[in-house]
């Protein structure tokens, strides 16, 4: 329903590593390999990177960016999950 808790629709497993993010790469995990959508926001909600990948792992090259803070949104399906990221 319209009230379920963030725990049913959050993505298994979900994280991405490392963040501080200071090579130019960083990794996408979840726990089950359907397709996954993703997509990098800046604080002024601007699209700044979109890709997709299945699989339970995937190294995202945010070479093309600029260092600052991001928004990462992950789409599993009808799951949503969304995190913070720096890029140094």
């Amino acid at each position: 329903g319209a009230t379920a808790s963030l725990k049913t629709t959050a993505i298994e497993g979900f994280s991405t590593y490392p963040n501080p993010i200071t090579n130019n790469v960083f990794t996408i995990t979840s726990n089950r390999t359907s397709k996954k959508q993703f997509a990098i926001f800046n604080l002024l909600g601007k699209q700044v990177l979109s890709s997709s990948f299945s699989g339970v792992k995937s190294n995202v090259d945010v070479s093309t960016i600029a260092a600052g803070i991001y928004i990462l949104k992950v789409t599993e399906g009808c799951k949503t999950a969304t995190k913070k990221l720096v890029i140094r």
